[in-house]
């Protein structure tokens, strides 16, 4: 069977359920106990085991399949698991990673999976005596089990890959519930040739639940739910595995071999009676919401979403052009189908813009790992605290943020945090704190870094600025001042570079991320106590709220988040100094920036009668601009690479009477004043 259409569901399923195992594996060495997390560990494990072997990356199977042995190890113990154990398990993960993005580069995985196979047989060899051995029968009672439901789903007769449809049936009940014995059992469904499927869920769920998420595979035939059995004292393992099962009891071999074709059939016949007795008498309407809300998400291409919401961008342009020939129109009738046009119109650009926005929760799980691996290497004690993880914010800034966040975390351990030592020393405990959270802030989100550690030490910063020749020798510095030199490109504080920091491209790359995708850094911290990183991000970069302004005849659009105020030129004193102009308002001194020169105009068609203050940063300044035009939402494009690098502009936006406005780069706007003007002013 050909399988190349299904390689980019594959890649993307694996990247998911990669991510999610190395959650889970780095909270399992936290909280053993957690059999919730052991069982979705476990069955992770398999989806992915089963997806490598349907699609002939047999490295990749083999790999998930020690994997998966490890993981029932962990079902079956009580003790937890160890720090060589979950070492071994994120190396292998970490392989797999990497299979999956050279089968994604060039086709074909790149895995050499035999030394950590071995490694994982070491870890199965330490099992202990009183733990029971891995083929321990598996047991169904023919009258209903006291741990659950008993569903039997049959295939169609003539279906196709029948382990494919048994492995997909396991996946879809266990959405709804644990599973508690299976046959095939979910270890062997590779091995499964046959039509009958048993399987017995502990679930709260109404039988029509189940019967239609097994219903939502392809090649079932029917499904029978028997109810739970009562049972005086039900069992707490996951099954019960005598040595002798007793003979009211089916058995299946974990290891079973595969089932003979007449088998199947004459099992289809025994369960006719559970079919019977297990037609439902009614639904229960919130359990069947519950149900259609774990069936209806559906995995899009992010390509297409930015296709949609370019076409969205068009339609809202052809919109207001339709606008301006209503106006001019006395045809009946047409102002109302207008105004319902423009409702429908409004109501469909809001929900492609919902559609576009995912959780930041996407980043933040990959920090547990990441923390886990450098504070090993650090030999520093950490606790990670994640919050608002439920915050959504566009996919385009979602997927961009990642890098950032590495390197403030990176800073965070390495720069912030003391040793244990030194902490107690400090009167601090012996573990650091390093918070991550995100919130709403208008149209804004802001992502916090936080870290309990040592804080930003000015004078250290001076010394080594020193050293560089970025100030002189024994010059005193503010916190201020020490906070924008750790911006500078190819600062560090470290005396040696090491693989985790002292390259100097940390904060100035988090600053070039932040302020290319419109948003903002800012660095507060206390000597002792600890550094405080704040991310400001737009919620979206598809559509700004901006102020259009007309410069040099020319519209053009200031982000609204940026803009602190309008005044007019005429009610405040202009001054120069060292061939700038100054602009006195009654909080301080900002730099007046003639708007026809900073953006590449060339010379005014009129001369300028408002400001608008803009801030970047600590920063401020004020541009001076011919006429303000108003507020406006605008789809934003970028700009071609002819006209990139021209001007202190960002990209464009097509606006209602076809016309193009280009978005101001404040943060360019503050860049080209803050070599030239004293830092004191420009906070002022």
């Amino acid at each position: 069977m050909d399988t190349s259409e299904y390689l980019p569901m594959f890649l993307a399923e694996c990247r998911e359920h990669l991510q999610g195992l190395n959650l889970a594996v780095v909270a399992l060495e936290q909280t053993p106990g957690d059999r919730e997390r052991v069982d979705e560990v476990f069955r992770i494990a398999h989806s992915l085991k089963g997806m490598s072997a349907t699609m002939g990356f047999s490295g990749m199977a083999d790999l998930t399949h020690g994997m998966e042995d490890v993981f029932e190890l962990l079902r079956q113990r009580r003790d937890g698991v160890t720090r060589a154990a979950v070492d071994t398990l994120l190396d292998c993960l970490d392989t797999l990673s990497a299979a999956v993005d050279s089968i994604d580069e060039g086709g074909t995985e790149e895995i050499e999976p035999a030394a950590l196979i071995e490694r994982l047989r070491s870890l199965i060899r330490t099992r202990r005596r009183d733990q029971p051995p891995p083929d321990a029968p598996l047991v169904i009672p023919p009258g209903g089990h006291p741990e659950g439901v008993t569903v039997t789903v049959t295939l169609d007769a003539d279906v196709a890959m029948p382990s494919v449809r048994a492995y997909m049936v396991l996946a879809a009940l266990s959405d709804y519930g644990r599973i508690v014995v299976s046959i095939p059992a979910e270890a062997t469904v590779d091995e499964f040739s046959g039509r009958l499927i048993e399987v017995v869920l502990d679930t709260d769920h109404e039988d029509s639940t189940l019967q239609r998420a097994a219903h939502t595979v392809d090649g079932v035939d029917s499904v029978a739910v028997l109810a739970r059995r009562d049972a005086e004292t039900p069992s707490d393992d996951v099954a019960p595995t005598p040595t002798t099962p007793p003979a009211d009891l089916r058995v299946v071999t974990a290891a079973a071999e595969p089932e003979p074709e007449p088998a199947p059939a004459a099992a289809a016949d025994d369960a006719a009676p559970l079919a019977a007795a297990a037609r439902p008498e009614g639904s229960a309407t919130s359990r069947r919401s519950a149900a259609n809300r774990g069936m209806s998400t559906v995995r899009v291409e992010a390509e297409r979403l930015d296709q949609l919401m370019g076409v969205m961008g068009e339609l809202v342009v052809h919109r207001t052009q339709l606008e301006a020939l209503v106006a001019q129109s006395d045809v009946p009738g047409i102002a109302q189908a207008m105004q319902e046009l423009n409702r429908t119109s409004q109501a469909l650009r809001a929900m492609v813009m919902q559609v576009r926005m995912i959780e930041v929760e996407a980043v933040f799980l990959r920090l547990p790992r990441l923390v886990r691996d450098l504070s090993a290497r650090l030999g520093k004690e950490v606790e990670l605290r994640l919050t608002g993880a439920d915050t959504e914010l566009d996919r385009t800034v979602v997927d961009a943020l990642g890098d950032p966040l590495v390197h403030l975390v990176r800073n965070a351990l390495d720069h912030g945090l003391e040793s244990a030592t030194d902490r107690v020393a400090a009167g601090k405990p012996p573990a650091g704190v390093l918070e991550i959270g995100a919130r709403h802030a208008g149209g804004s989100v802001i992502i916090t870094v936080r870290d309990d550690g040592r804080g930003v030490d000015p004078a250290a910063v001076a010394r080594r600025a020193a050293q560089r020749g970025l100030i002189a020798t024994g010059e005193p510095i503010d916190m201020t001042a020490a906070i924008e030199l750790l911006f500078h490109p190819g600062f560090s504080t470290m005396e040696e570079m090491s693989d985790v920091s002292g390259r100097g491209v940390g904060m100035d790359a988090v600053r070039a991320t932040v302020q290319g995708l419109g948003g903002e850094v800012t660095l507060t911290s206390v000597p002792g106590s600890g550094t405080t990183t704040q991310l400001r991000l737009p919620l979206t970069l598809a559509i700004v709220s901006a102020l259009l302004v007309e410069v040099a005849g020319r519209p053009f659009a200031v982000p609204l988040d940026r803009v602190e105020r309008t005044l007019r030129l005429e009610d405040h004193p202009v001054r120069s100094a060292a061939g700038r102009r100054l602009l006195l308002v009654p909080d301080g001194v900002l730099p007046l920036l003639d708007g026809e020169k900073v953006l590449d105009e060339g010379v005014a068609s009129a001369p300028s009668t408002h400001a608008v203050i803009v801030r970047a940063g600590e920063q401020r300044v004020a541009l001076a601009v011919e006429r303000l035009i108003g507020q406006f939402e605008l789809v934003t494009r970028a700009l071609p690479p002819e006209l990139s690098g021209s001007g202190a502009v960002s990209g464009g936006a097509v606006l209602s009477d076809g016309g193009i406005a280009l978005i101001v780069d404040c943060d360019a706007l503050a860049g080209s004043t803050s070599r030239v003007l004293n830092p004191t002013v420009l906070a002022a």
